[in-house]
């Protein structure tokens, strides 16, 4: 085990093995400035290396799970006049590092949308495998409400998710989406009552914990590719992947352990049907 980074504007605490990331600037509902950018990175950085991690939830502090860019950021980066579109294109490269990172990374991870997810803020959710709600939360892809376009991976999440059509709404209209209606597009997975949400997410990844992690990680390194290949390249990798998880101690172990339980079952029954 790692001991985690120390971060002003990110909590990591590990429970039971699974990784509680949540965005710590409730006073500013979580919006995400320079040094938040340097805490996350840090933050999955850290749980990427530390493999006694075995699933993250990433949640937020306070009433928001995040508002998306800190218009303070803006702010000054517009300050730089010239330099701004540059300046903003070396803070998307870092972000989008971080970002992808937590895409690929080899274990399951869900969002808990605790309360709004804005602009950055719904980015950063769809970034994980899963996106769970409280059932008064709302997402909003709304960048078109600051003149700008998804720039955190959204172009790229939102129509996997709804489809190119309903992607194109959300992002030309920028709307706000209650979690009933994000349930039925596609952009949430569950809608659950605010106050068992994170304790929710906690124990159900904590039930996928006790499941064999390398099939885990191989099947999603194919998934996450699954949409821009083709069915003969996604067999192809996943013959692979099965190759390796046929020599892993975790697939061994569960046929033998199945055919013990089996030859077990078989002997008792023998047995009784001898008294």
């Amino acid at each position: 085990m790692h001991q985690a980074p120390e971060m002003e504007t990110i909590d990591l605490r590990v429970e039971d093995g699974i990784g509680i990331l949540s965005l710590n600037r409730p006073r500013v509902r979580n919006a995400i400035d320079g040094q938040m950018r340097a805490d996350l990175r840090a933050a999955v950085d850290h749980v990427a290396a530390d493999q006694s991690i075995r699933a993250l939830v990433l949640t937020g502090a306070g009433s928001a799970f995040c508002a998306g860019g800190d218009i303070r950021g803006m702010q000054e980066r517009l300050d730089q006049g010239a330099a701004a579109g540059e300046i903003g294109w070396r803070r998307q490269r870092g972000l989008h590092e971080t970002l992808g990172k937590l895409y690929h990374l080899d274990r399951p991870t869900v969002a808990a949308v605790n309360g709004p997810a804005t602009g950055l803020g719904l980015d950063l959710a769809l970034t994980c495998d899963f996106v769970w709600m409280a059932d008064t939360a709302t997402v909003a892809a709304s960048f078109i409400k600051r003149g700008l376009v998804p720039d955190g991976g959204g172009l790229f999440h939102l129509p996997r998710r709804v489809g190119v059509a309903a992607a194109k709404e959300l992002v030309y209209s920028g709307r706000a989406v209650a979690a009933e209606e994000a349930l039925a597009l596609g952009l949430a997975d569950r809608a659950l009552p605010s106050a068992d949400l994170l304790d929710a997410a906690v124990a159900w990844l904590r039930e996928l914990g006790r499941l064999p992690r390398t099939a885990q990680a191989l099947a999603k390194s194919v998934l996450n590719r699954s949409m821009e290949l083709s069915l003969e390249e996604v067999n192809t990798l996943g013959s692979q992947a099965q190759a390796f998880c046929y020599g892993s101690a975790e697939h061994q172990d569960s046929v033998r352990a199945f055919l013990a339980d089996r030859a077990r079952a078989a002997a008792a029954k023998a047995q009784k049907a001898r008294t």
